[in-house]
């Protein structure tokens, strides 16, 4: 039965992409979102609308995507065993995230959000191509 489990987490690495993008001095390792963080995505966004609606979705998703900064990784709460400190932790790295995404200039966070477009189109377009998804 473990081998069972085993096998169907491994299928969480399929579309899974990230990309780095170098802005300054910086560079930013961006990510694809994982179904649970784009359900929270359009959840914030679900009662927003026009140009508000469009900057919150960026927000939220440059939020999930942030993986690192100059190789240090924003996920280490995936290293944690217990649950509680790693919800905890998690929480804590999305909320200072979405904090210090908020300051940034408009167009910052546009340019970011189109950098993890292409990401995810290019995810898009490997998957299309092992038949997981069609045309």
């Amino acid at each position: 039965m473990k081998d069972a489990f085993a096998a169907l987490e491994s299928l969480s690495k399929l579309g899974k992409k990230e990309g780095d993008v170098k802005l300054g001095d910086l560079t930013l390792t961006l990510g694809t979102l994982d179904t649970d963080q784009e359900s929270n995505v359009f959840i914030s966004c679900a009662e927003l609308t026009g140009n508000v609606y469009f900057y919150r979705l960026k927000i939220e998703t440059l939020k999930y995507s942030l993986k690192a900064v100059n190789e240090v990784r924003l996920d280490d709460y995936l290293r944690l065993e217990k649950v509680e400190d790693r919800e905890k932790l998690k929480k804590e790295t999305f909320d200072k995230i979405e904090t210090i995404v908020k300051t940034w200039d408009e167009n910052v966070v546009s340019y970011l959000y189109s950098e993890w477009a292409k990401l995810s189109k290019a995810s898009e377009e490997e998957l299309k191509l092992k038949g997981i998804i069609q045309e």
